[in-house]
């Protein structure tokens, strides 16, 4: 059968959308899809341990929500902390002077002789945010939802067969 060159152009049209679709949509999930993170060291104890990994959502974040980041002095390691101050924030830290957000996010660890963060590195802008801890997956005896305190949040136990 002898096809025109005029009969094809729709079927070619459709395909080239469909799969313009599909990497858009990769793209996207890409983007703004969960992405996973795991502890390594004692800055975030004892909410966090070495070995717990942690499910991360993009977008907004609030003070006392754990995130991951792009450490600012340390291309290609991710950390993961508490942030203490929003932009424009000013954040007393123990003895310290203050720390001033300006337009980034002040991250401090919960365990300040072990953590590396703001009060070393000074505030970290929203484009080195990677996402907002929201479930610790691993290891299974710990596993649950994140609450403010980057310990499992206070839940009723599931009843099943209900």
């Amino acid at each position: 059968m002898l096809v025109t060159y005029r009969a094809a152009m729709p079927r070619i049209g459709r395909v080239l959308t469909a799969a313009g679709l599909a990497a858009g949509a990769a793209a996207a999930w890409r983007w703004l899809g969960p992405d996973r993170v795991a502890v390594d060291g004692e800055s975030m104890s004892p909410a966090l341990r070495p070995g717990d990994r942690l499910l991360l959502l993009r977008g907004r974040v609030q003070r006392g929500d754990v995130v991951a980041f792009s450490h600012p002095r340390l291309p290609g390691i991710t950390a993961v902390k508490r942030v203490a101050g929003l932009p424009g924030d000013r954040v007393e830290s123990g003895g310290c002077s203050p720390l001033e957000a300006g337009d980034g996010y002040l991250l401090l660890g919960d365990n300040p002789a072990a953590s590396t963060d703001s009060r070393h590195f000074g505030a970290v802008p929203a484009a080195a945010l990677r996402g907002r801890a929201v479930y610790r997956y691993a290891p299974p005896a710990r596993r649950g939802r994140l609450g403010a305190d980057g310990g499992l949040s206070a839940r009723r136990p599931r009843r099943w067969g209900r």
